[in-house]
């Protein structure tokens, strides 16, 4: 298997790569030894994961989570190419984070399962789109950029099992109509924002409303305003926790057009009121 493999960013945290593959033809890799827990967030592309007897259907909008100690090989399942960004964490780091995973124990506690796959919640794919972001920097944000890792681990690793249930999409879907998908997840994103509208993300996707919706709905477990205000939603909490700004400019700069409809949203959310949060 033919990729570029580059470190964005090393810390006593983990270390974080960009999986770029570059193979022309579908093939299986040879066999490699995991030498570290790892997260990877699929961005791209569709792959099947094998370890031992057990082989996992990896795609875009998924975490691949590995544990060390075990040899893998990976196969294609089209031409399209993978793209994923890749956690490793070193034995400490592990160890810490592993106190802290309290929904997994049932992973990490069996050693029949050497990985799995999590299906990814807008939240945390909002927040691998900031730390992928701040690691394009030029001179990398630290201390924000490692607080936002910290977010995204410990978001996945206390995910109910309810919310782990893969969407049960066909060859054809992941082929044709994920990567649609996923170009108007990052669409929503990067422009989170703005005022949104469902013709504007059907456009995107070069279909009608009625079958944009439905399709998004069907490949994601998630409407498409849904998971706008669940991308809303955590760039305002990110900001209350972390910055001054008073609650309405919160609201009006996350895209909300009232208080009274954030505060709701939020509350409904998180539990607590937007001033709570502050607390």
């Amino acid at each position: 298997m033919e990729a570029d493999i580059q470190t964005l960013y090393t810390s006593p945290i983990c270390s974080v790569h960009n999986f770029l593959c570059r193979c022309t033809s579908c093939s299986i890799s040879e066999k490699e030894y995991q030498e570290t827990f790892s997260i990877a967030y699929i961005r791209k592309g569709n792959f099947k994961f094998k370890v031992f007897r057990n082989e996992l259907d990896a795609y875009s909008g998924l975490f691949l989570v590995c544990k060390p100690g075990y040899e893998q090989q990976v196969r294609h399942v089209h031409d399209i190419p993978d793209q994923c960004t890749i956690f490793s964490f070193p034995a400490d780091s592990c160890a810490s984070l592993m106190e802290h995973a309290g929904a997994f124990e049932w992973f990490f506690g069996n050693p029949d399962i050497q990985s799995i796959l999590v299906k990814a919640t807008p939240a945390m794919e909002s927040l691998h789109q900031l730390i992928f972001q701040s690691l394009q920097q030029a001179r990398v944000p630290s201390l924000w950029t490692e607080q936002l890792m910290m977010e995204l681990f410990l978001q996945l690793l206390n995910t109910e099992s309810s919310n782990r249930k893969l969407p049960v999409l066909n060859d054809r879907q992941k082929r044709y109509y994920l990567p649609v998908i996923e170009n108007v997840k990052d669409y929503i994103n990067r422009h989170f924002e703005e005022e949104i509208n469902l013709s504007h993300l059907a456009a995107i996707s070069h279909m009608s409303p009625f079958h944009f919706s439905r399709l998004f709905k069907n490949m994601t477990a998630t409407a498409p305003y849904g998971y706008l205000l669940q991308v809303r939603l955590n760039h305002a909490h990110l900001q209350l926790r972390n910055t001054g700004l008073p609650v309405t400019d919160v609201a009006f700069t996350t895209g909300f057009n009232s208080l009274e409809h954030f505060s709701a949203a939020y509350k409904k959310q998180f539990g607590k009121s937007p001033l709570a949060a502050r607390s």
